[in-house]
């Protein structure tokens, strides 16, 4: 073990890279250019089209991107509110201030930790426009509640789908319940290209709407006939470059792969930590088929916040990440939330305050994981 700890640091995390992303990022390299600028976007964004089951994709440069353009296509006024889980990672939030709106956070399921359709209920009001669903770390929530009370109340749902690729909900993949839904391939996700996003949606005016401001509000003409370099609307560069769409649509390729993978991490260390008393790894709902693309456990029964853990397995070496923090607690949400915000959302804080997640790289073997358990065990005295 001392040896091991000495010559090695367990990441935590890593992309699982072959001769296939390889050959087709080189392939990009050389001749993606010219008449084939965007000839491995085009693929990618076909690809996954029929992967997810989405009629129309926009890849963009970040899935913060993505947000913020799903934000704009709702054209959303000041006194427009959007309800967010207070659990997720902050770019579901931010582009709801981006645009000028107002971010409602609310408090997750103990279980799923996802966001819930009795959370979301009891958090609208007349000037509700949307909420952002969050398939949080590769789970889901129970959706067909969520889309029975947005539906009920005329409310858009857009699903942050940029952990959950390859989880289902009954059947049916994360990034197909949503009016809008996103998709994220930076370089800790299941799908990886370094950065990248992908916004989905069946409704073809949202696409067209998003597609004209993602690249400077610039409607290129098809026929060749017209104004070049003019922009009809104010807009972004919010494009993606071929080699990255070559990256992941060799990641993609392979997505049966990488989920069998984090099924076995995932199997791992729940065997190697079935030692510890109620220690919870990874829970979900008996309609959602997890991916596990991370792995994480709830310490709160030991008497150490996740920060404490973390800084005993970083001195062996090991990168344990926490839990994502409440939004209401961060100074940017100040001004969109009440006080006493641990009152209002306690699941969310006490998962927060006692969340950790297990390293999660793509490159770890059955040693790495037995290290890892072994000073996990360790540091809560097991």
């Amino acid at each position: 073990m001392d040896k091991f700890k000495e010559s090695r640091r367990i990441p935590s995390a890593g992309p699982s890279i072959t001769e296939a992303e390889i050959e087709l990022v080189s392939k990009a390299i050389k001749d993606g250019w010219g008449p084939k600028m965007s000839y491995y976007i085009d693929e990618f964004t076909d690809e996954f089209s029929k992967y997810v089951g989405m009629k129309y994709c926009l890849p963009t440069s970040h899935c913060t991107d993505a947000i913020h353009l799903a934000m704009r296509t709702l054209n959303l006024k000041p006194t427009d509110e959007v309800i967010v889980p207070d659990m997720t990672w902050v770019a579901s939030a931010a582009p709801i201030i981006y645009v000028g709106a107002k971010p409602v956070l609310v408090d997750v399921d103990p279980k799923s930790w996802c966001i819930t359709a009795d959370q979301i209920e009891k958090s609208i009001t007349p000037n509700t426009k949307a909420v952002v669903v969050v398939d949080l770390l590769g789970n889901m929530p129970e959706w067909d509640e969520i889309i029975k009370v947005c539906k009920k109340n005329n409310i858009v749902i857009i699903e942050d789908a940029s952990e959950g690729i390859g989880a289902t909900y009954k059947g049916k993949l994360a990034g197909t319940f949503g009016d809008i839904s996103l998709f994220s391939f930076n370089a800790t996700k299941l799908i990886q290209s370094g950065q990248g996003g992908m916004l989905c949606t069946n409704n073809e005016g949202t696409y067209k709407s998003a597609k004209l401001m993602s690249h400077h509000g610039m409607d290129k003409p098809l026929d060749g006939v017209g104004k070049y370099y003019w922009s009809d609307v104010l807009g972004y560069n919010y494009g993606w470059t071929n080699i990255q769409a070559a990256l992941a649509l060799a990641q993609l390729r392979r997505i049966d792969e990488l989920l069998g993978y984090k099924k076995w991490l995932f199997n791992k260390y729940d065997d190697g930590l079935k030692s510890i008393p109620n220690l919870a790894l990874s829970p979900s709902e008996e309609n959602v088929s997890h991916t596990y693309w991370i792995t994480t456990a709830l310490i709160n029964d030991y008497g150490i916040t996740k920060e404490e853990f973390k800084v005993i397995l970083d001195k062996n070496n090991i990168d344990i990440r926490p839990i994502f923090y409440p939004l209401s607690a961060m100074p940017p949400f100040e001004n969109y939330v009440q006080k006493n915000m641990d009152e209002v959302n306690p699941v969310t804080y006490e998962l927060s305050k006692y969340g950790v997640c297990l390293p999660n790289g793509n490159n770890l073997d059955d040693d790495d994981v037995e290290y890892v358990c072994h000073y996990f065990k360790k540091a809560l005295n097991n």
